[in-house]
Formats: structure tokens, sequence, C-alpha cells
């Protein structure tokens, strides 16, 4: 409910993020690295369409310049994999857990 609530005005493709509550079990930073991830790799798929869509259409330039930006979103999908590995695994032994003797 509390979720709800916060809700607001955002709609619901957006209720992943502006909908969260405070105690959340997920901190808002790993949850947001967690969307860029999605989003990077949701973006390459999209983008590797436009590639062959761009061939198709016999658009090398074209094709080359989309090519390039999924790349980019693949290497920026990998950092945010790595990212969100330290901190979900690596972060809780350093930062030791609660409750752990």
């Amino acid at each position: 409910m509390a979720t709800e609530q916060k809700q607001g005005q955002g709609t619901q493709g957006q209720q992943g993020l502006e909908g969260r509550s405070e105690s959340s079990v997920v901190p808002d930073k790993d949850y947001n690295l967690v969307s860029v991830l999605y989003h990077a790799l949701q973006g390459a798929e999209t983008y590797a369409q436009y590639v062959q869509d761009a061939q198709r259409q016999g658009d090398q330039e074209l094709a080359t310049f989309f090519n390039e930006v999924r790349q980019e979103e693949l290497r920026l999908a990998e950092r945010a994999k790595h990212l969100l590995g330290q901190r979900l695994g690596g972060g809780r032994q350093q930062g030791g857990a609660r409750g752990s003797a």
C-alpha cells in the first residue's frame, strides 16, 4: 500500500522507480544500478535491430553507427554488471552483514 501511495502521478511504466518505499529490501542505489543494467541491455537489443534494418536498406554507414551505439550500450551493461557484483557480493563481505558472527 505504501508503494501505491508514494506512486503519485507516475505512469505504470515508472512504478518500479517512483513507487519504491524507503523500507525496500534493496537499497535505491543497487536498484538503480539494476535498472541501468536492464535498460542498457534493452537498448543494445533494440540497436541490433536498427543495424539489421540499415543493412537491409543498404546503408552501411548507418549500420556502422548503430553498431557503435550498440557496442557502447554493451560496454555500459558490462560495467553495471561488474559494479552490481561488487556491491551485492563483495560489498556485503566487506561491510559485514547484520546478524553474522
